[in-house]
């Protein structure tokens, strides 16, 4: 794969990718809202290698959202916007190799929006476990939110702030001369404003007229979603690959997850890596299940106003199967041209469609 190989002092390169992303609605989800969705983001990473101990990356990204749900394609948080939107990210990040096998690692981004603003810092430190053919590692990564406040009805109710913090400790291990495997637990912690602004529960009422601002001209009220202030989320992940033979090799995936708003899930993931053309292409296939519990504080219906309360598609029982691949092409010059495609089939109707292209020149 490209940059599989650690990179050498003066190395330079430049990728630049487009990634589209889209759902639809077919009626199975919110049953008072149209959830379909477009993505369309650019991003351009510049990569620098300045010497054998010290190398930086620039990368910025622009997306453009067709509507106020957004699943967001790279690592930033969700955007909290009421509406289709513009959102710009940009992250500085540095690498240090320093002695004995140590690595370390730093990274600052700033992202936003008309009613979004993030600040985000970094680091990751690892080391090689003597004897074992292993390396240990461990980062956190926090992001600190500004949101305006603006409900589905177009209110603006003042600013809320929202901190995350995440902390990951992860071993990469050779087992066998054919055989190597990585795996890690990762703890978020999460406090402040997590509702999502323009998200709204229908409270429904029997005797009450249509209402137009609802699909069908449901019956029934809007109020603003609310969860709670605190969330504790959990990982365990893991993933081994085994070489065949040349140009061959399979992969397994898994995780692990659960919060204390209720949801626990899991996912499991096998791959297969094929070299086509020997030098020139290779290509990857895989399936994904995942499969998660409702939370808490989901009910696909309402008829009294409680504590806490969401519709959010995203937080119910689901069930999703995800086939997809990607061809990487590996030009005369050392660039790279990848293609990647993904279907997401979930059992709530919102299926998705993933695609990217991009293209790695170096110089």
């Amino acid at each position: 794969e490209p940059n599989s190989a650690e990179p050498q002092a003066g190395d330079r390169s430049l990728t630049t990718r487009l990634s589209f992303y889209n759902n639809g609605d077919s009626g199975d989800g919110n049953p008072f809202l149209d959830e379909s969705l477009t993505v369309v983001e650019p991003v351009f990473i510049f990569d620098h290698q300045v010497t054998d101990a010290f190398g930086y990356a620039i990368d910025i990204h622009y997306d453009y959202v067709s509507s106020a749900s957004i699943d967001r394609l790279s690592d930033f948080p969700e955007q909290s916007g009421a509406s289709a939107d513009n959102y710009i990210g940009t992250k500085l990040s540095g690498r240090w190799n320093l002695s004995d096998g140590w690595k370390a690692g730093g990274s600052f981004s700033v992202s936003g929006e008309y009613d979004y603003k993030s600040i985000g810092f970094g680091g990751n430190i690892s080391r090689p476990v003597a004897g074992q053919d292993a390396t240990i590692g461990l980062s956190i990564h926090g992001y600190f939110d500004d949101l305006s406040i603006i409900r589905y009805n177009g209110e603006q109710d003042g600013n809320e702030a929202r901190t995350s913090v995440s902390t990951t400790a992860s071993w990469y291990q050779v087992l066998t001369p054919d055989l190597h495997g990585s795996f890690g637990v990762t703890a978020t912690f999460q406090d402040g404003f997590l509702s999502t602004p323009y998200n709204a529960v229908v409270i429904e009422d029997p005797l009450a007229p249509p209402n137009p601002n609802l699909d069908n001209n449901a019956l029934g009220v809007e109020t603003a979603e609310v969860l709670p202030d605190a969330r504790v989320r959990t990982a365990f992940f893991g993933r081994v690959r085994g070489f065949v033979s040349t140009g061959r090799a399979w992969e397994l995936g898994g995780r692990i997850y659960s919060d204390d708003w209720g949801i626990t899930s899991f996912s499991f993931e096998p791959r297969w890596y094929q070299t086509v053309i020997e030098s020139k292409l290779d290509a990857m296939v895989r399936y994904r299940f995942y499969s998660q519990t409702a939370a808490d504080d989901y009910g696909e219906h309402f008829f009294v106003p409680e504590q806490f309360m969401t519709q959010d598609s995203d937080l119910a029982e689901l069930n999703s199967n995800t086939i997809g691949g990607r061809l990487i092409w590996h030009l005369d010059d050392g660039d790279h041209i990848s293609l990647g495609l993904d279907h997401v089939l979930r059992s709530d109707g919102l299926d998705q469609i993933l695609a990217t292209c991009s293209w790695e020149h170096s110089f």
